[in-house]
């Protein structure tokens, strides 16, 4: 299991309840009001917009594995590497990749 710690507070969190909210989620008036929502509707706003830390981890490792894995190709410059890099990302990440 994936942890993530907030240095400043000490705060453990597991990555798969974590969801990550870019900056152009919202205006600048709503993240400003965000503040004023319960825990709950916070909650509810970060699995309707945003993208699971956890799943963004496993794409990581994914690449990673597609790049310096065991059997992986270390020129990088073949089709088979693009391929599975491309495919753990609409496996992993549909949101990343274009719709076909």
């Amino acid at each position: 299991m994936s942890l993530i710690i907030d240095s400043s507070t000490g705060t453990v969190l597991t990555a798969h309840s974590c969801y990550f909210l870019s900056d152009d989620t919202f205006t600048e008036e709503e993240w400003e009001q965000i503040d004023d929502f319960s825990d709950s509707e916070i909650s509810r706003i970060g699995k309707d917009n945003g993208v699971n830390v956890e799943k963004s981890e496993d794409l990581l490792h994914s690449i990673s594995e597609a790049l310096w894995g065991k059997d992986s190709d270390k020129e990088w410059n073949s089709a088979d590497t693009l391929d599975a890099i491309a495919d753990a990302m609409r496996l992993i990440r549909p949101d990343l990749c274009p719709e076909d």
